[in-house]
């Protein structure tokens, strides 16, 4: 599965997920779903709302092969609000997720995702804009 985090508008989610060119600032990985995801919610701080985002609740659009999600307010706070101390932490917990943990990656390993998707949060918040996750198989 491919995977991108973008800093957008939500109006902007037909157009993501057309796959029409943009020029959205993008992070792309590979199997970095929704499911993955809610864990990095959860290891940065949120409790029962983690699990929001490992279903419908927060998706904008849809095909049967390509979906688009916003990030919860709540997640792109805590993701923007993490000082640079914290990435170790909240890597080496989120690597126990069940999702990231079945990827075989430990703390370190994923260290650069927490650091670059918290800096994009961080840039979507200066923009004002939203962080939507675009995943297509």
């Amino acid at each position: 599965m491919l995977t991108d985090i973008l800093i957008a508008s939500t109006d902007d989610a037909p157009q993501i997920l057309s796959a029409a060119p943009g020029s959205w600032p993008r992070l792309q990985f590979n199997s970095l779903d929704n499911v993955a995801l809610a864990g990095l919610w959860a290891a940065v701080g949120a409790t029962a709302e983690a699990a929001d985002f490992e279903g419908e609740k927060h998706l904008l659009a849809h095909t049967p092969e390509r979906w688009v999600f916003e990030f919860p307010q709540d997640f792109v706070r805590r993701l923007s609000a993490l000082p640079p101390a914290s990435i170790e932490d909240v890597a080496a917990a989120w690597a126990t997720h069940d999702e990231i943990a079945r990827m075989g990656v430990n703390g370190p390993a994923i260290e650069p995702v927490v650091d670059a998707v918290s800096g994009f949060a961080r840039q979507a918040t200066g923009e004002n804009k939203s962080l939507l996750l675009f995943m297509s198989l």
